[in-house]
């Protein structure tokens, strides 16, 4: 086994992708193979036939997870799936113990790898390089809404995870209002990531049209030009997520910069160029003329959890 080769994996509530990193073919991620989560029993049936597949059935690896849910002890959940991740039971295959961060401390890390190239400035500064003097937040808008912080400490980062997504909702328009008493109505308990995610635009379609629901959340993000409800939706969408985008860079003391990811985010690039995001990103009595100095940038990669992970193995 060549040394200082480690098992990477992005462990999502569908599927897993495993890869490896270092060793002498540098720190990149390669090998990298996806099992859907309907094909395993469990995670560790998938990491099996991964590793006889590579030819490391019997190899001893050290490994970093990057996981969809709260990593707590040795049993972790992932959100909306069957499949758990028991930490032990890893190491017993791998014979090393497993290093398992949230995915989003993942795309955090990730942040420290990639090229000026993955960045794509939105309205206010222009992104800078990251600096390991420099505190940034990241936050992912995909199927869930996903927080997470890079700090510096003793000139490295540190990432930061979190469960920011599902504090409570406040609304601050009448539409974010209308939407609220929606959820409301129904039962709901209203978080953050009830607007801010996939089923979150179906959801606030539903809400605004008065009952009409749209069967997938690109519905939404394709018709913004026809259909005037979309437009509402999307507008809404957009600056409640920089009202947020405001609060965590007050959270976490992120003026170095905040950074989007996800399929959500990314098909809604026109949009967070436009003045409503900004606007509502600095509406504060306090700390304002901070808040527009901070950069604001989309990241337009979809591989960050195998990059973060593959960062981990050095920041550990």
């Amino acid at each position: 086994m060549e040394e200082g080769v480690a098992l990477i994996a992005d462990i999502g509530r569908q599927s897993v992708r495993f890869g490896l990193a270092g060793g002498a073919d540098g720190p990149e991620p390669r090998e990298i193979k996806r099992f859907s989560n309907n094909d395993h029993q469990t995670f560790t049936s998938a990491l099996v036939t991964y590793l006889a597949g590579v030819g490391l059935r019997d190899a001893r690896l050290p490994s970093v997870l990057a996981v969809a849910g709260a990593v707590r002890g040795d049993l972790i959940n992932l959100t909306g799936s069957r499949w758990y991740i028991s930490l032990s039971g890893v190491e017993a295959v791998l014979r090393e113990k497993p290093l398992a961060l949230n995915e989003c401390a993942a795309n955090a890390l990730a942040l420290t790898r990639l090229p000026p190239t993955a960045f794509t400035a939105l309205s206010g500064p222009a992104p800078r390089p990251i600096a390991t003097s420099g505190n940034y937040a990241v936050i992912g808008v995909g199927t869930g809404l996903g927080v997470a912080a890079l700090i510096s400490a003793d000139g490295h980062h540190v990432p930061v995870q979190s469960e920011a997504g599902h504090i409570g909702f406040a609304p601050q328009t009448g539409e974010e209002e209308r939407f609220v008493a929606f959820c409301k109505a129904r039962g709901m308990l209203v978080e953050v990531e009830t607007l801010l995610s996939a089923n979150g635009l179906m959801l606030a379609y539903e809400a605004l049209s008065g009952g009409k629901r749209l069967p997938a959340p690109e519905d939404v993000t394709r018709n913004i030009a026809r259909d005037p409800i979309a437009a509402a939706v999307v507008r809404m969408f957009v600056e409640h997520l920089g009202a947020f985008v405001g609060d965590l860079a007050l959270t976490f003391d992120a003026w170095d910069g905040v950074y989007l990811t996800g399929a959500i985010a990314r098909a809604l690039e026109p949009q967070l160029k436009e003045p409503g995001f900004r606007r509502r990103m600095e509406a504060r009595i306090a700390f304002r003329r901070q808040l527009a100095e901070t950069p604001v940038a989309l990241v337009n990669r979809s591989d960050l959890e195998l990059i973060g992970a593959a960062a981990a193995i050095r920041n550990a």
